[in-house]
């Protein structure tokens, strides 16, 4: 007897698994036979067992789709991320007053116009 959590992870892995087959728009039947080949050889495990199944699979078939850079890496899907160090800003103490301040001088102008002084 399978337990609650069992069903939750075949089903889990399953969706994804179904969603990834259906995103590479492969023939009908051929995408369902890998999405069905991969789950039954992870079995009731995690989702990601079941798409590293899944991979594999199509790379047997040879319908892993990836892109190839001129040296025959794959690229990744995602540009590299580049850090550098924040620098604050002052903080605004009576933001209030700031946003009061800055709502009479945009009333100002636009009732006398911005070159007025008045």
């Amino acid at each position: 007897m399978t337990s609650i959590r069992d069903t939750d992870r075949w089903r889990i892995s399953r969706d994804r698994v179904l969603l990834y087959v259906r995103a590479l728009n492969l023939p009908p039947y051929k995408g369902l036979d890998l999405a069905v080949e991969s789950l039954k050889r992870t079995g009731p495990s995690s989702a990601a067992e079941s798409m590293e199944s899944l991979r594999a699979l199509l790379k047997e078939h040879g319908l892993d789709r990836g892109v190839l850079d001129s040296e025959g890496k794959h690229l990744a899907s995602v540009p590299p991320l580049n850090r550098s160090v924040m620098v604050p800003e002052e903080l605004d103490r009576v933001p209030w007053r700031t946003s009061f301040v800055q709502f009479l001088r945009r009333w100002k102008n636009d009732l006398f116009g911005k070159g007025c002084a008045r």
